[in-house]
């Protein structure tokens, strides 16, 4: 279901890419920032902390489910609420800077839209509490399909009709979908169980308690992301660029080259969610532990090598498959080194939540977003570097991110790692990127991807299977 999830993203990404073009992207991506920061400020990280009452409630009984459920309705339809007054406030300011009216569009419908996607996120978060992702995972895939076939329709209907209409479509779109996993998710948990909401004025205060450090944490990247593109904007202006050449540059970063380098990110989250808690059970086995780190960081150098592999020997093909353009190849290519790095970092981030360092993650967040955001002013406002000055300040703040989330993750874990399978990986992959530098071409590429996957293969039973088995027979006997 996951997979299939997956894929219908890829596909709607290449589908609304194709039949909006740059232009019409560009348009997009001037309104996600607000979109994104709207979310993260109203949501209140409310479906993790519903998920977490549920589940506790159901084995120590000192508060209703009804209860719990109701408390966290009450506060999120309390935040969207406010926070959609706050939208509606800022019109003026988003026509000033984009001299543009047509944008108003987009940000109503952005509101019906932060309703239905923090109500969701009660609904999923008391589901899989209950263990029920089945449920959760199927209203993904039918919001994903009703956003397919709804903005492939529309767009087909209103293809004679201007970008702007086109961009405006694509935000109805993603309204409706959201409404159609609100309905999968109120028939699943209607049929078959019984919740009477209660009402209390007490219960809410603890779900605020934990609710809002959760969404500190996630708020510090979205307001980066959020403020990120205007101080681009501004130095872009003082180099002699004017809005539309700096937002379709944006664009091209945002639409294009970060959701392409970030579709293999699916392989790391389902290590970490492995993973996750194993370390948590093992923090005082420290054998254990090690074991265990080892494994992840070596499924993720490999998931990392061969996602930098792609991006970077196989660019052209990568974004004429996704889509058909290929003007973001350049900021790929550069992009593709810091997140050969970046993409280890879900792994470092969740070592660090096992021993309860949110602080300390919320910390680095902080200091790289400010460093990152500084270098994107600096390095764009310099004449000579100019639009580039994003993509290199951005591949600078992830890779100092990953170093500082490393160094914290294995001082605090005391992590020793097995050097010999450590080493023994990398060195693979090393001579797999020099191999591919001394051949070119699509079928070089695959012969040799599949040469590496089969040696890892046979180096992971040899280091695995072979070693574990004689450990064991040793400790046996």
């Amino acid at each position: 279901m996951i997979i299939a999830i997956k894929i219908l993203g890829f596909l709607y990404k290449m589908i609304s890419t194709r039949m909006l073009g740059l232009e019409g992207m560009r348009l997009i991506s001037m309104i996600m920032p607000a979109l994104a920061l709207c979310l993260a400020l109203s949501s209140l990280s409310i479906q993790a902390v519903c998920n977490q009452n549920v589940a506790s409630n159901m084995n120590l009984r000192t508060t209703r489910i009804s209860v719990i459920m109701l408390s966290c309705l009450k506060i999120t339809l309390t935040s969207s609420s406010i926070i959609s007054i706050l939208m509606l406030i800022s019109f003026p300011l988003y026509k000033y800077i984009y001299n543009d009216s047509f944008i108003y569009y987009p940000l109503l419908l952005c509101i019906p839209l932060l309703f239905c996607s923090n109500i969701s996120g009660v609904m999923k978060g008391y589901l899989e509490a209950n263990d029920e992702f089945s449920i959760t995972y199927f209203s993904n895939v039918v919001e994903s399909l009703t956003k397919i076939l709804l903005t492939v329709i529309l767009l087909y209907i209103f293809k004679d009709h201007s970008i702007n209409t086109k961009a405006i479509i694509v935000f109805l779109s993603l309204a409706l979908s959201e409404l159609s996993s609100n309905l999968v998710l109120s028939y699943k948990i209607k049929k078959g169980r019984k919740i009477k909401l209660i009402s209390t004025n007490q219960y809410e205060l603890e779900v605020l308690k934990q609710a809002i450090p959760l969404t500190l944490s996630s708020l510090v990247n979205t307001l980066a992301g959020y403020i990120t593109p205007f101080i681009f904007y501004y130095a872009a202006a003082k180099s002699g660029f004017d809005i539309i050449e700096s937002t379709t540059y944006y664009a091209l970063i945002t639409s294009y080259a970060i959701p392409l380098i970030l579709s293999g990110e699916a392989g790391i989250q389902t290590v970490v969610k492995l993973a996750f808690p194993k370390i948590t059970k093992n923090i005082d086995n420290k054998k254990e532990l090690n074991s265990i780190i080892d494994k992840s960081l070596i499924i993720g150098i490999v998931i990392s090598v061969f996602s930098f592999s792609m991006y970077q020997f196989q660019t052209d093909n990568m974004l004429n498959i996704m889509y058909d353009d290929t003007l973001s190849a350049p900021i790929v290519k550069v992009l593709s080194f810091a997140y050969l790095f970046a993409y280890l970092d879900p792994i470092f981030i969740t070592i660090l939540q096992s021993f309860k360092k949110e602080k300390a993650i919320l910390t680095i967040t902080v200091i790289t977003q400010i460093i990152t955001m500084s270098l994107i002013f600096l390095l764009t406002i310099n004449a000579a570097i100019n639009t580039l000055g994003y993509v290199i300040g951005l591949a600078i703040g992830l890779v100092l991110k990953f170093i500082m989330l490393a160094i914290y993750a294995i001082y605090i874990s005391k992590y020793k790692p097995d050097k010999t399978k450590l080493i023994s990986v990398v060195v693979t992959s090393i001579i797999y990127m020099l191999v591919l530098w001394a051949n070119e071409g699509l079928i070089a590429y695959i012969i040799i991807s599949s040469i590496y996957f089969l040696l890892l293969f046979l180096l992971y039973r040899y280091l695995y299977s072979n070693r574990s088995n004689t450990h064991h027979i040793m400790t046996h006997k």
